[in-house]
């Protein structure tokens, strides 16, 4: 085995949230390793020009981007501010959100995962004190004053702070020995692209369906508009396998808004699970992203939870105290804390309206449409749900 080399900081992990928390941390002055493999990005051509992986980002997902100066090299072409949010329940009844009534510029970013990935790529190439290493990790190792990583090559790498991005299935995490609790919905999620007949002017629709589960349309740059369709596992297998017989099944829903629809690429379907851990961090390590939990998609916050966790694990660093290292225990404790609730509380959120949405029973309908039109009805109740989850902007600390 070859020699360790020493870091402050060493993320596990080349998605988005792991490229951030490095990239945060190398331009707080601590000596960072990036390590795992490149994430494949999409390369737009003709028959698919969007990638099929998009993300509606919340005010603080850009503000964190904004911060790490990287939000400038994202293609402005390529994104699509939303405006508005029409969501439908089953029985017909419209809650609408509106950015302009809020007094927010939008309700959300859409971005493709492979324009982040890109982005945060060109900044961590360019960042001092920032080491690329695209080696699978393999093993996990406590030494006092550091925690060392095996790497799959052979090489070891010591770092004061381990920080796992490396997914839902997290090897980091599982090495740790932190237990990961996982409920499966008996659902997947249906993601495709689609040129619309008609402009869709910003607006993203929304429709609840118990037995057939939850269809958003979200806007795309020009008339192009990406699907999220979290279907039951035998709809949702029939529906990735032909895209323009899924586009046929949407035109009942998008026809009296958006026209025909036409499919702008292949279809892309994943199982839709809860993940939940007994803890946020471990001796020198604090998990981030889909490492510490996985909600359901049906809100669309799950990379927003996960930058929320490098925004906060980076402000909790970048204020340290003088004399403590990146992996004080009481640092951890900190991030720890404060992620508790706003974790708890998406957790709970998107439990609860998973399950209420997919009970067929009349009782569950009547409450749930009803609870629609009751805040669709209570204007200050409705911008007060858009600012939290617009998420507040959080300042990173400079060392």
């Amino acid at each position: 085995m070859q020699q360790s080399t020493p870091f402050d900081v060493a993320v596990v992990g080349a998605g988005v949230a792991g490229l951030a928390a490095a990239l945060g941390s190398a331009q707080l002055g601590l000596r960072t390793a990036l390590i795992g493999p490149r994430a494949p990005v999409h390369r737009a051509d003709a028959a698919a020009p969007f990638d099929a992986r998009i993300y509606a980002m919340a005010l603080s997902s850009v503000a964190l981007l904004e911060q790490l100066k990287v939000w400038p090299a994202v293609d402005a072409a390529r994104v699509q501010a939303v405006a508005k949010m029409r969501v439908f329940g089953d029985a017909g009844n419209e809650v609408t959100f509106d950015a302009y009534q809020a007094s927010l510029p939008r309700l959300a970013t859409i971005v493709e995962e492979s324009e982040l990935l890109r982005a945060l790529g060109a900044g961590a190439g360019f960042a001092a004190g920032l080491e690329r290493i695209e080696a699978s990790f393999d093993t996990l190792q406590q030494q006092g004053e550091a925690a060392r990583l095996i790497l799959a090559d052979g090489r070891a790498v010591d770092a004061r702070l381990v920080v796992a991005a490396d997914g839902a299935r997290s090897a980091v995490r599982a090495a740790a020995g932190i237990n990961a609790q996982e409920l499966s919905y008996e659902q997947s999620a249906v993601v495709a692209n689609f040129a619309c007949e008609r402009p869709h002017h910003g607006v993203a629709w929304q429709w609840f369906d118990a037995a057939e589960g939850v269809v958003a349309l979200l806007p795309l740059p020009g008339d192009h508009v990406s699907l999220v369709w979290s279907a039951p596992r035998l709809l949702a297998e029939a529906l990735a396998a032909d895209e323009a017989s899924l586009a046929s099944r949407l035109a009942a829903r998008a026809q009296p808004h958006l026209g025909a629809l036409a499919p702008a690429g292949p279809a892309q379907s994943f199982p839709l699970r809860r993940i939940t851990v007994d803890r946020l961090v471990g001796t020198r390590l604090a998990l981030a992203g889909d490492a510490a939990h996985v909600v359901h998609p049906l809100v669309g916050q799950g990379l927003n939870l996960g930058l929320a966790d490098v925004s906060e694990l980076l402000r909790v660093l970048g204020s340290r105290e003088a004399w403590r290292d990146p992996g004080d225990a009481v640092l951890l404790r900190r991030y720890e804390r404060s992620r508790a609730e706003p974790v708890g509380l998406m957790r709970l959120a998107t439990h609860a309206l998973a399950r209420l949405f997919a009970r067929e029973d009349a009782v569950s309908r009547e409450v749930r449409n009803l609870g629609l039109s009751a805040v669709n009805a209570l204007p200050p109740l409705k911008n007060a749900l858009i600012r939290h989850a617009a998420g507040p902007a959080t300042p990173l600390v400079r060392g």
